[in-house]
């Protein structure tokens, strides 16, 4: 392809990008959606442009856009709502995945070729819900600040859920068995360390932030810190994702803490964290680079076995129907019941999936090409249902329980038929 017409391209898709958002707030249709729709109609469908094109680059790309993304997302959050939010969140994160496991799992291994424990890899990698699609769809949507928190962090904690669940089953595939133990004390470590190291990483940028600021061209030193943490993090074999979510928690959070009196009494110097200027910067970097991610995945994903893409449909249809049942248990009154509608059919899987899904097969393990081609299934429909649900519950979020009600209403009443006796 022409270097010209990739620049044209690029720039395009901005354009189009903004003219999606419009069109959000008239149709309810989530850019991501559309973004990843062209995606498809450029790769897997029109064949313009393939996944080999980006060689290492796509990968680099993704990573860096995933970070980002969590970062800004992090920064977002108050430690109020998170305090508030996090035991919900958790909660619903495990049961979820464990309900997304089974699920997919028996299914599986029921529908296809899988054994047991490929089957349970697939359950894994698609336990979760994915950060780069959540966030953006929550953002479009402008849920309230306890909704937000609780979806962006089931999000970033389910993500770092598939990858050690994922890759420890896989390690049991080519062994024969899987060690449950060493499985739980990876997860621990993923979580505690990376969580850690995430807010030590934020609280030295929020001593130097303003000495920063004094050198010229300054505005990018904050993501440049920030990719060393995740590097570092990731180095030490722990999830980079939840190091750059804290370390945009603690940022967004540092201010308010210089009036906090019992931070005050542990640490004496004053923190700062990000100015106006600096949250537009990285809300304007998040659009870019969402929008060139949305069309790369779309691109990356492959149509296999038309049979597999309806088992892929069946998995994400019943996982659907399965979360509402948590949903309702773990959020509370003061969540609105139209914000509790659209967590309940949040669930799209995203790039975490679909490059752990890519991994048996690019390894010759036994039935790779179905893993993929049932992961890929189920990222694709996944996206696409949630975002079809997402635009019919915002048009009427009672709309289910209005037909479920109807229903029961035309349900003819039996009648006595006995005959009378006088």
């Amino acid at each position: 392809m022409e270097i010209y017409v990739i620049v044209i391209s690029l720039g395009l898709l901005i354009f189009f990008s903004h003219a999606f958002n419009e069109l959000f707030d008239k149709t309810k249709i989530p850019n991501v959606l559309l973004l990843l729709l062209i995606g498809v109609l450029l790769g897997p469908v029109g064949g313009i442009v393939s996944k080999d094109f980006f060689g290492q680059l796509g990968n680099v790309f993704t990573t860096i856009t995933l970070i980002v993304i969590l970062f800004e997302s992090g920064s977002e959050l108050k430690f109020s709502e998170i305090k508030k939010s996090v035991g919900a969140a958790s909660l619903i994160t495990v049961i979820n995945f464990i309900f997304t496991m089974i699920i997919a799992s028996v299914t599986a291994n029921l529908l296809t070729q899988l054994d047991w424990l490929s089957s349970v890899f697939l359950g894994a990698i698609i336990g979760g819900t994915s950060s780069a699609v959540v966030i953006p769809m929550v953002k479009q949507l402008k849920m309230g600040e306890k909704s937000s928190a609780i979806l962006f962090l089931e999000s970033a904690l389910s993500d770092v859920l598939c990858l050690i669940v994922g890759l420890a089953v896989l390690e049991g595939i080519k062994a024969g068995a899987l060690n449950i133990g060493m499985v739980f004390s990876k997860m621990w470590k993923a979580f505690l360390f990376a969580a850690l190291m995430g807010l030590a990483g934020g609280l030295i940028w929020s001593l130097i932030i303003n000495l920063v600021r004094s050198i010229k061209n300054s505005m990018f030193t904050s993501l440049a810190f920030l990719f060393v943490i995740y590097g570092i993090v990731e180095m030490l074999e722990f999830n980079g994702g939840i190091a750059a979510l804290s370390f945009g928690i603690f940022l967004g959070n540092s201010d308010s803490l210089n009036t906090n009196k019992s931070f005050k009494r542990v640490f004496r110097y004053t923190t700062s964290g990000f100015n106006i200027n600096e949250k537009n910067f990285f809300s304007e970097i998040v659009f870019l680079m969402q929008t060139y991610f949305f069309v790369y995945v779309g691109i990356s994903l492959q149509f296999g076995s038309l049979y597999l893409y309806g088992v892929g449909l069946l998995i994400v249809v019943l996982i659907i129907l399965s979360r509402p049942l948590s949903i309702r248990l773990l959020t509370k009154k003061d969540i609105s019941t139209a914000e509790v509608a659209i967590i309940s059919v949040m669930t799209p899987k995203g790039l975490v999936a679909a490059v752990l899904a890519s991994i048996p097969m690019q390894q010759g393990l036994p039935n790779g090409d179905i893993i993929m081609d049932l992961g890929y299934s189920v990222v694709l429909l996944s996206i696409v249902i949630c975002s079809i649900l997402v635009i019919i519950l915002s048009k009427d979020p009672l709309i289910f329980k209005k037909m479920m009600k109807r229903k029961t209403m035309d349900v003819p009443q039996e009648t006595n038929t006995t005959p009378e006796h006088g």
